[in-house]
């Protein structure tokens, strides 16, 4: 790599001064061509001071021009003063005529190259800028830490040539430019080091390895640049990530609320009714007939099962949000699992309201039969308590492409279109006050969602034409 340099820079200065000679060979030959047409030495001179300038234009650097101004003094001695093809000069007049030339000829050829220099600087900020530019405008959309760190070791290879390892003060990975080896077999080397300083402390350091110091000063801009933009992009993460955690934690604040005030209430007006029934059968046993004994006791029993259907799927939603929602699959008959379901919602069935169809034909389907029955009276239960008391409630299943349909429809109310968006998330209920709204904590379609999810099914809902809604449950039809 140095020797290529090296190489480069001898083969450059070798080709300036092939410039430089030839043009003074063309510079002297344009002089005694004038000369002998009859033009004055005084303007042939003036052809020199053009040459002097061409090289300084041609070249880079101030010592072309000032050899080609003296090279220039010499041949112009040589051919054009008395004694000519000598060096000496006999004329006062020649030796101030090229005093005066070489002054001037010096003066051109330096402030040329300043000029030069100036225009150098002035693309070399110009491309620093862009490089900058391209920076900061890279990093505005990138998110996730990962990302971040590798677009800034990215940037450091592409623009400024240099492999770096990356170290965050928060984790123990160590991110590199690829194809590096472990840190662990280098971190003994002589390195640069930048800290990555966020707004309120450092968050790691860049180590830039096989770099020669000290760095170029642009070179060195364009590597803070980059390890600032980082530091900016990684705090930005960081709040933003933050901002999120704090969101989650005020929604489940605000979840833990409304299922401790749903289940409150919605516990406590049950648990009075069965308390008041208990309390009329036993302070009034002797004066009451056989029934309504019967009523009350059959009072208490609705109640019981409408609390354990309740806890049931509190549990379930917990076990949902915790990731800890089991699906145990077997092979299960579509019509034993419509009759499980229907046992389980005795007060619709007895009421006459619900019309059960079954399949024509055997189908058997691969699902957690406990999870799909909870799933069919969530959906029972809400008809019979939201369609209304007179309209009608149909369970249907039937088979389509492969899947099983579950269909859930009544010719009630229909959904509150207020509701309808959120209609499978937790804790939606008719009212927004679940205190004050129809008995229930809102979870029962969350978790009908939850399980067919878990089944790599789908539930939708439409709106039927003559009134009330349709549930549909699609399980696939998938081997063991």
């Amino acid at each position: 790599m140095k020797y290529n340099i090296k190489e480069n820079l001898n083969l450059k200065h070798l080709k300036y001064f092939s410039i430089l000679v030839l043009i003074c060979i063309v510079s002297t030959a344009l002089s005694i061509l004038m000369n002998n047409m009859g033009i004055g030495k005084e303007n042939t001179l003036m052809v020199f001071l053009v040459g002097v300038l061409t090289v300084t234009s041609v070249t880079r650097g101030y010592i072309y021009g000032a050899v080609a101004a003296v090279l220039s003094v010499l041949l112009f001695n040589y051919f054009f003063t008395a004694p000519i093809h000598t060096l000496i000069i006999n004329n006062t007049q020649d030796f101030i005529l090229i005093v005066f030339f070489l002054i001037a000829s010096l003066i051109s050829s330096t402030m040329t190259s300043k000029f030069q220099h100036q225009i150098e600087i002035a693309k070399r900020n110009e491309r620093t800028a862009r490089l900058l530019y391209d920076i900061t405008k890279g990093f505005l959309n990138v998110t996730d830490k990962d990302n971040i760190i590798n677009k800034g070791i990215t940037y450091i290879h592409d623009y400024v040539g240099y492999d770096c390892y990356v170290k965050l003060d928060s984790e123990s990975k160590t991110f590199s430019t690829e194809g590096l080896q472990e840190y662990e077999n280098i971190k003994d080397q002589t390195s640069y080091t930048i800290p990555i300083k966020g707004l309120a402390n450092q968050i790691g350091v860049v180590e830039v390895i096989n770099v020669k110091m000290p760095i170029p000063s642009e070179n060195d801009m364009i590597l803070k640049t980059i390890v600032y933009q980082m530091a900016l992009v990684l705090d930005r993460e960081f709040i933003y990530n933050e901002r999120e955690k704090i969101l989650v934690a005020i929604e489940s604040e605000r979840l833990k609320s409304t299922l401790l005030r749903s289940v409150s209430h919605d516990l406590r007006t049950p648990l009075t009714g069965m308390i008041g029934a208990s309390d009329l059968i036993l302070d009034s046993y002797d004066n009451l007939d056989s029934d309504s004994i019967k009523k009350l006791v059959s009072d208490i029993r609705e109640e019981s099962t409408w609390l354990i259907k309740t806890v049931q799927n509190i549990l379930d939603m917990t076990r949902i949000s915790e990731d800890k929602f089991l699906v145990n699959k077997d092979y299960e008959d579509v019509d034993d699992l419509i009759n499980e379901a229907v046992t389980h919602v005795s007060q619709l069935s007895l009421s006459g309201r619900l019309h059960v169809s079954g399949p024509n034909e055997i189908i058997i389907v691969y699902v957690d039969g406990r999870l799909v029955v909870q799933a069919l009276v969530n959906l029972l239960d809400n008809a019979y308590k939201h369609a209304g008391d007179d309209a009608k409630v149909y369970l249907k299943a039937y088979y389509d492409n492969s899947n099983v349909i579950f269909e859930v429809s009544d010719n009630g109310k229909g959904i509150d279109m207020k509701i309808y968006d959120t209609l499978f998330e937790g804790f939606v209920t008719k009212h927004k006050n679940i205190a004050d709204g129809s008995r229930g904590v809102g979870l029962g379609l969350a978790i009908c969602k939850a399980i067919v999810n878990a089944h790599n099914g789908t539930i939708i809902v439409d709106k039927n034409k003559d009134g009330g809604a349709t549930f549909k449950i699609a399980l696939p039809l998938e081997e063991a």
